[in-house]
């Protein structure tokens, strides 16, 4: 009887320094946002500024596929987290929100640099068939982070002043230097990828683009709920906005466990769809059931079917790339980026044509409704069942 192997050292030591990274972004994710509202004062610059930062990243992945592939990976990620770092330090300096958005825009470059090392790593340090379980681990880490840091973040801040905004963003930056301190062990210990993949040119395998699509039609909800999430929280009732993450993360956590353990071969398309049918109804709850129970059941349903979706179309990616996986993985997490920027900066054109939130919610419900069809008509009726 073969005994399965183990995930590797260098995979485990990654999802580490994954999860220190995205503590260091959550603590700051509601946080910042409020203190975009504490500078300008305008309702619109949310979306400006994480569409600047997601558009940034959008195109800074492929940049980070091309720097992985003629470096070694540990190199890339303590670049990428030393940015992420020095750019925590440096919010509460700024004056202007145009400061802010050139600031954005640093950091999105960073946490593209970062993050697709960090998939990369894993995807190349695991045995193929446990690709799915440990991308399933890194969500669950992501998630509890997301679980204790945005609210944190957010009570650091209760009080809006630029006192309390300078300790959390401070607090962020001691937490993305011990990040960036991982990063440098992970360089001196790990053997250099000698044998890494070889530089190809152009864009990755054509195929990639399906679960793209689907990611693209699905992440633009999420948009509206990372950037407007302290105007999502006040129509709600709801004092602190980084609540909302709290239960999202939570149910990521389990919605990543499953998504881990169902997804194969036979089921990225059926795990994509019912993701993304989870994320339709959980913004319609937003819509149809607001105030405290709505907002925690919607919060709940949707970081499910995000978690769930995610790790279907993310392990999918793994297994059509077979002739750069830093570049199919640059593609992937690029179309989810760009979908958030376009639900980030749509939001903010929609408000500015009067439009209310609770419609903005349900136009954006119903590309994720789309992104299920999709998923199910182009995985899950072509991938036959074994």
């Amino acid at each position: 009887m073969k005994t399965r192997q183990s995930i590797s050292r260098t995979t485990k030591l990654v999802i580490l320094i994954a999860f220190v990274l995205f503590s260091a972004y959550n603590l700051v994710l509601t946080a910042l946002q409020d203190f975009i509202l504490f500078i300008s004062g305008d309702a619109g610059a949310l979306g400006t500024s994480f569409g600047i930062f997601t558009l940034t990243a959008v195109l800074s992945r492929f940049l980070s596929g091309w720097i992985i592939e003629r470096i070694d990976d540990a190199v890339a990620l303590v670049f990428g987290n030393a940015i992420v770092t020095l750019v925590l330090a440096v919010y509460p300096l700024a004056s202007h929100i145009l400061i802010i958005y050139a600031i954005r825009a640093v950091q999105g470059f960073g946490w593209a640099l970062s993050t697709v090392t960090v998939l990369t790593m894993i995807v190349e340090n695991t045995e193929s068939t446990r690709v799915s379980e440990a991308l399933g681990y890194l969500n669950v880490f992501g998630s509890l982070s997301l679980l204790i840091f945005p609210l944190f973040g957010s009570l650091i801040v209760a009080i809006k002043s630029l006192e309390f905004y300078t300790i959390c963003f401070n607090l962020a930056f001691v937490t993305g230097g011990l990040c960036t301190i991982l990063s440098i062990y992970a360089w001196r210990s790990i053997p250099p990828a000698v044998a890494h993949e070889i530089p190809v040119s152009g864009l990755p395998e054509r195929s990639v683009l399906v679960p793209t699509f689907a990611a693209f039609l699905l992440f633009m909800t999420l948009g509206v709920l990372l950037s407007y999430s302290p105007e999502i929280a006040t129509i709600n009732g709801i004092d602190n906005p980084g609540f909302f993450f709290s239960i999202f993360a939570f149910a990521q956590i389990i919605g990543s466990a499953l998504g881990g353990i169902l997804t194969g071969n036979s089921r990225y398309g059926w795990i994509a769809t019912m993701g993304a049918l989870f994320v339709v109804c959980g913004t319609a709850l937003l819509v149809f059931f607001p105030g405290l129970y709505g907002y925690i059941v919607s919060a709940f349903i949707v970081g499910l079917g995000f978690a769930a979706a995610n790790i279907a179309l993310n392990s999918f990616v793994s297994s059509i790339s077979t002739n750069s996986e830093a570049k199919g993985m640059a593609m992937y997490s690029a179309g989810g980026d760009t979908a958030i920027a376009v639900g980030s900066f749509g939001t903010a054109m929609l408000l500015g044509f009067g439009w209310e939130m609770p419609i903005i919610l349900l136009v954006f419900a119903l590309t994720a409704l789309v992104s299920s069809i999709y998923s199910y008509i182009t995985i899950s009726r072509t991938i036959p069942r074994i």
